[in-house]
């Protein structure tokens, strides 16, 4: 016993003596190194001096007693960042937003050895004795501020910072010194790989990023290099390119001035967060957002959790079935776990996971960092029959059939085992189901059918066995009550991603809290591991569901994007990610009413993500050096007076205009030879379901577009087909015909009295007759009715009010007599106040609508009401918020029509 105790008072001792210090795993720190670009070139302005948070620091790598820094100690990393003269360099930059999008418990800490004008060779240990002695002498005197040993200094210092510290990158920027040296690849793993063995660094955890020489679009001197550069990923498989497209240059053309630096030094810390797993937040509370690299390597320094399989007896399918437990590190008997039911797919079983997702090496990180509550994992054999061997046709009736039952062997059978055997939480708060694929659909269906077993459930890549949305949540408001977390992820290259994707669109009409979380990817364990990574983090703790919206990676392409572009793309909160290829440009902008300046990669890819988008239509152009265009990604519609780009956004309150399985009515192009305009024109008429099967007379209602756009508006942008389908299917409007005119008179603005009239002799000479000889239509006031948006709802008033024999009902949507123009609108109201009454009979229906505050007609339109007040004309008044926008005006029409032809 006495032996015992020496050994262990003597392992303790070597131990302590082998290490010396406690490591803050909360403290990361950077090493970086390279040539006068990463030394630092530019000129230290006073903005790269102040606001340098403390958590960001530098460990000096040379004395500078002038500053008060001594070699090998840590301080706030004010600039200078490499030696005691150099100038600012990507590392500033680096730093501030790491330490900007990064937790508040974690320091950053940064090591530059950088000489200016060396080869990559000098952080070569075999060679750089020999490169040193055949360099010229001011390199030689830079080498000695490293006592002649960069490479040696860079791995001094690294040494050090580990005591404190651990190392979580690599990040270079060299290579104008060796530009056209086609190894230079090879070379550069020659250092990493030295630097990864001499530190004792797992290469599977510690990435190297290294930057773009200055870029050819600042008329590089070396941007030829760039082509070898972006060799290296295939050198080094845990390395990152990182852009220098856009980053401005000084007038060397070699370094970069001090905002390309800026700029140089941001992009290496997104790409950074990126691969650390967390969410660029600018600022903003932190949260991972995705794995971390290295996130399912097995770490022998964590404490593991222990894994056997047990076997239990199913009186569901009568026999005895196997399944493989998880307990966490630490596992006490004594004390009582949560337990998280996780499924495999249909080519799988109990150790499908064990075999192909290593969840136990996953987890064991996770309660190492202290990010997953300690929990019990049950991974059974989902495939529930007496041979229930993935062996065989997997597809056979019986064995897909088997996955149903499952359900009743879960809830019968497999629970109460675990309940008896394990010292586990009861209750549906301490019990959650997720699975992949197959699993995935199981545990949609068996948690949402079960929420009084379930509050936590999870699918990564739901197969075709999903229940449809309708009858997976029948009652919306008892999931929102009883569910705490709801989890669905998906590859976006994934052929099951249908099932996703309208599960969560129910889910969002019904204001259901959920995760959608698309990252890319396909049909593999790659996002299946991410999809537990993510999803355990949440478990069997308090969740805030009202950031369930930020969780993802990429968001959905935009319906109203051409077949297969995958960009735009919406995300959750109705943000959207534009991504566009264009090498050649300087400048990209998206242009949405407020202008976003979009960033180049390496690749000649621009990027932006926007602000939160309005629900519905919107338009928008894509900007390349200034000059307004059609996205080639998007749609193309008539609007803003030409053909501009339009993106449709989800909108809670857009089921009036979804497409949906009713009787639907035709949309019909016709052209007509106008006298008015001595040209032939063009208009859309809408007729509704049966028209081709009665001799019915219909009634029409004439709906006119805004200014900048032309009779296309209202069957693309508005949807007015779509809304009067499902208005007549509910019996909530008369069937109908719609004629959709364009009310761009040749000549006139269209917004003075003479484009107004030249419209209404057109609408009363010629498209009325047309209409009237050519479609089932009644002929009659009564049946006959005009509405209009904006510049059309002027056509409305100027027309519809005079002519009150031909129209009964009117419609005016976010327009009204202009205020500053008094020219044209004093006689209308002259005109209405002579003949109120007239006006107040025939028009049995006077309707106007704004978009609320924000609709620039706003203000108009409540001048002219107060002039109705005052003549006593009769009208209803309705508004909306949203503006002046398509969104407010198909909400229009689905009010204004259900009044009509009563």
């Amino acid at each position: 016993m006495k032996s015992i105790i020496k050994f262990s008072v003597f392992a303790v001792l070597f131990l302590l003596a082998q290490k010396g210090y406690s490591q803050d795993p909360n403290f990361h720190v950077y090493l970086s190194f390279g040539q006068s670009n990463m030394e630092g070139n530019a000129t230290i302005e006073p903005q790269d001096k102040i606001n340098v948070d403390p958590r960001f620091q530098v460990l000096a790598a040379v004395n500078c007693p002038e500053m008060g820094r001594e070699m090998g100690k840590w301080y706030t990393a004010v600039p200078p960042l490499c030696r005691c003269t150099t100038g600012l360099t990507p590392m500033d930059y680096f730093g501030r937003t790491m330490i900007a999008n990064l937790p508040q418990n974690i320091k950053v800490g940064v090591i530059n050895v950088s000489v200016g004008g060396c080869k990559i060779e000098l952080f070569d240990k075999n060679k750089l004795e020999n490169y040193v002695a055949e360099s010229p002498d001011w390199l030689k005197n830079t080498v000695k501020e490293y006592d002649g040993n960069p490479y040696g200094r860079l791995l001094e210092m690294a040494k050090i910072a580990q005591k404190k510290g651990v190392i979580k990158g690599i990040l270079l920027h060299q290579g104008e010194s060796n530009t056209g040296d086609t190894l230079w690849p090879q070379k550069v793993k020659l250092v990493y790989d030295n630097l990864i063995k001499d530190l004792n660094l797992d290469p599977k955890k510690v990435p190297l990023l290294s930057g773009e020489t200055v870029n050819e679009d600042q008329n590089g001197k070396c941007a030829s290099m760039n082509k070898i550069i972006a060799k290296l990923p295939q050198v080094i498989p845990n390395s990152y390119i990182i852009s220098s497209s856009g980053c401005t240059a000084a007038t060397d053309e070699l370094h970069f001035n001090a905002a390309g630096y800026r700029e140089l030094g941001k992009r290496y810390a997104e790409k950074m967060l990126s691969l650390s797993g967390y969410a660029i937040t600018n600022g903003e509370e932190s949260f991972i957002v995705q794995a971390p690299i290295g996130f399912d390597v097995f770490n022998p320094n964590v404490k593991a959790g222990k894994i056997e399989t047990l076997s239990y007896e199913s009186k569901t399918v009568g026999s005895v079935r196997k399944v493989t437990v998880y307990t966490p590190p630490g596992f006490n008997t004594k004390k009582k776990y949560p337990v998280l039911y996780l499924l495999h797919g249909i080519g799988g079983d109990e150790k499908e996971w064990l075999n192909g997702g290593n969840p136990q090496i996953i987890l064991d990180n996770l309660y190492a960092e202290g990010k997953t509550e300690p929990m019990i994992v049950v991974m059974p054999n989902g495939r529930a029959m007496k041979d229930d061997s993935a062996s065989g046709n997997i597809m056979a009736p019986d064995k897909v059939q088997a996955f149903s039952v499952f359900e009743q062997d879960l809830l019968k059978d497999l629970i109460p085992f675990i309940e008896k055997k394990y010292p586990v939480l009861k209750g549906r708060e301490h019990r959650a189901i997720a699975g992949l694929s197959m699993g995935g659909g199981q545990s949609l269906n068996f948690g949402l059918g079960n929420l009084d077993k379930f509050a936590w459930v999870g699918a990564f890549s739901a197969a075709p066995n999903t229940k449809a949305p309708e009858e997976l949540l029948p009652n919306p408001e008892v999931a929102k009550k009883k569910l705490k977390l709801l989890w669905i992820s998906c590859g976006d290259n994934d052929w099951l991603l249908i099932n996703s994707k309208r599960t969560h669109d129910y889910l969002y009409k019904n204001n259901v809290p959920h995760v959608y979380y698309l990252e890319p990817g396909v049909h593999d364990f790659k996002v299946w591991k991410n999809g537990l990574y993510m999803f355990s983090q949440f478990l069997f703790k308090a969740v805030d569901q009202s950031n369930f919206p930020a969780y993802t990676i990429l968001g959905d392409p935009a319906q109203t994007n051409i077949r297969n572009a995958k960009y735009p793309q919406i995300l959750p909160d109705n943000k959207v990610v534009f991504k566009i290829k264009a090498p050649q440009a300087s400048k990209l902008q998206i242009d949405l009413g407020k202008k976003y300046d979009m960033v180049r990669d390496s690749e000649g890819f621009w990027t932006v993500t926007t602000d939160v988008i309005n629900s519905g239509f919107n338009y928008y152009s894509l900007l390349i050096d200034g000059v307004a265009i059609a996205d080639p990604s998007s749609q193309s519609f008539y609007g803003m007076g030409r053909m501009a780009s339009g993106i449709e956004i989800p909108n809670k309150e857009g089921d009036f205009y979804a497409l949906k399985t009713v009787p639907h009515g035709e949309v019909r192009i016709q052209q007509y030879f106008s006298k008015v305009t001595n040209s032939w024109r063009e208009m859309y008429v809408y007729t509704p379901p049966g028209y081709e099967n009665t001799n019915e007379k219909y009634p029409v209602l004439y709906l006119l577009h805004g200014g900048g756009e032309d009779q296309t508006g209202w069957a693309s942008q508005g949807k007015a087909n779509l809304i009067l389908d499902n208005l007549i299917a509910n019996n909530k409007a008369k069937p109908m015909v719609i004629v959709m005119l364009d009310g761009n008179m040749t000549g006139n603005a269209g917004f003075n009295e003479n484009a107004l009239k030249a419209f209404e002799s057109e609408l009363k000479t010629e498209a009325i007759p047309f209409v009237e000889s050519n479609f089932k239509v009644a002929k009659d006031a009564k049946n006959r009715a005009l509405a209009g948006l904006s510049m059309g709802g002027l056509q409305t008033l100027y027309t519809g009010i005079k002519n009150w024999d031909l129209f009964s009902s009117i419609g005016v949507f976010s327009s009204g007599w202009w205020a500053n123009n008094p020219a044209l609108s004093d006689p209308q109201y002259e005109f209405m106040k002579n003949n109120s009454a007239v006006i107040n009979s025939n028009i049995k229906q006077l309707w106007i609508s704004m978009g609320g505050k924000e609709d620039i007609a706003y203000e108009n339109c409540k001048i002219m009401l107060k002039k109705f007040d005052q003549m006593g004309i009769k009208y209803k008044y309705s508004e909306y918020p949203g503006g002046h926008t398509w969104p407010v005006w198909r909400h229009d029409l689905s009010e204004f029509a259900p009044l009509l032809f009563r």
